[in-house]
């Protein structure tokens, strides 16, 4: 192991993720981001992803389905080079072996950007309750359901094995210590934003007269039962009868516009798609917006409501974990029973009808709760916590 101790010299840290190294997928973008601030603090940071384990691998269903395991690669690769990390981060699953099999005498961390029981909880109920209509998707759901049954054990032997673990919110370390009786090495850090990206969403918001003149509601996400995509119409219906120029703009759904309108008959006119975008182009498309909404089931974090909040938009959100810990500065009306439309929508439409000073203090109050997780925050004291535990086993 190279025998670098932080604060007194750079640390060497490697992550790993079973996903490509892209800003865009917010799965890979928690590492991506925190790597940026490792380095801009001065450490050493690489990276084995996806594509380095699987550099000719093409896209297919099947060449997905019919893949070696992403953990033998990476356990592989860490095998033949452990000696140059003073710290492993690696997503929970990807490394599940003991440092001894890794031949690793370093801080091995297992990170969560979205515990996989708790996914594996709303997935078992999905499958009771909105089976695919598609045959199609109900072949490819049935062929990943085989390929997740086993790996599962995977997840659970990465978070035994591991020194750390690194969880985005208070409901997975709820979990982590009463479910799995690992707490004692348990840590939450959330996610964050960089100063410049925080600065970028707040210079791009509009006026609070000009955002309330044009009535819009902002979604970020993709298009998936998970995410609220049965949820939609009944939203988009019901707010409509109450603001009838409500404008709905469905940002990143990652299916194509004819596909996200067949679930939204009926209200089609009222929604504005669009299916990807890059990351640097999301605060001017969040500049007009009024007001946020995330119905989503379950999320590790939920970027997209920490991203609206930056722009200064008040968001509406299911009470789940991950948007608990942004909305948790709020009070308890900006969270809504999951599955209730028409409690969301009652809230969306009465932040659409505040009068001109009440929204635009909400909107400053919005900014500054975002300002709260900070990329550089959150990065200094993670490596506070590893460098801790790093000395430790050094000793």
């Amino acid at each position: 192991m190279a025998q670098n101790l932080y604060p007194n010299s750079p640390l060497n840290i490697l992550m790993v993720l079973h996903m490509p190294w892209n800003r865009n997928l917010g799965g890979s973008r928690v590492q991506l981001e925190l790597a940026e601030e490792f380095r801009a603090m001065g450490h050493n940071v690489e990276k084995f992803d996806y594509n380095d384990a699987f550099p000719h691998s093409n896209s297919s269903i099947i060449a997905n389905l019919t893949r070696p395991s992403f953990s033998a690669k990476a356990k592989t690769f860490v095998r033949a080079n452990a000696h140059r990390f003073d710290i492993i981060d690696a997503h929970q699953g990807n490394l599940p072996f003991s440092k001894t099999d890794l031949n690793f005498k370093g801080l091995l961390v297992a990170r969560s950007v979205g515990l996989y029981a708790l996914y594996e909880e709303f997935f078992q109920l999905e499958r009771r309750h909105f089976p695919p209509k598609n045959w199609k998707l109900r072949l490819y759901n049935s062929l990943f359901r085989l390929r997740q049954t086993r790996e599962y054990p995977f997840y659970f032997r990465s978070l035994q094995g591991c020194d750390i673990i690194n969880l985005p919110n208070h409901d997975e370390l709820i979990y982590v210590r009463d479910v799995l009786g690992i707490e004692d090495k348990a840590f939450v850090f959330p996610f964050g934003l960089s100063k410049q990206r925080q600065v970028d969403f707040a210079k791009a918001r509009q006026p609070a007269a000009l955002r309330l003149a044009k009535p819009t509601v902002a979604f970020i996400g993709t298009w998936g039962t998970r995410k609220g995509s049965r949820d939609w119409k009944e939203i988009v219906k019901r707010v409509r009868q109450q603001i009838p120029n409500v404008r709905f703009k469905l940002l990143g759904t990652g299916l194509s516009v004819k596909a996200v309108l067949a679930d939204l008959e009926g209200v089609e006119d009222a929604v504005d798609i669009i299916p990807n975008y890059d990351s640097c182009q999301l605060p001017e498309l969040l500049s007009n917006v009024t007001v946020g909404a995330f119905p989503s089931y379950i999320e590790g974090f939920g970027f997209a409501v920490l991203e609206k909040l930056a722009c200064g938009i008040p968001t509406i959100a299911y009470d789940v974990p991950g948007p608990r810990e942004t909305l948790g500065y709020f009070d308890d009306s900006f969270r809504v029973t999951p599955g209730d439309a028409e409690q969301f929508s009652r809230r969306l439409v009465e932040l659409l009808q505040q009068n001109e000073t009440a929204y635009a203090q909400l909107s400053q109050y919005c900014i500054e709760v975002a300002q709260k997780f900070s990329w550089d925050k959150i990065a200094s004291e993670t490596l506070a916590v590893y460098s801790k535990y790093l000395e430790r086993q050094q000793r």
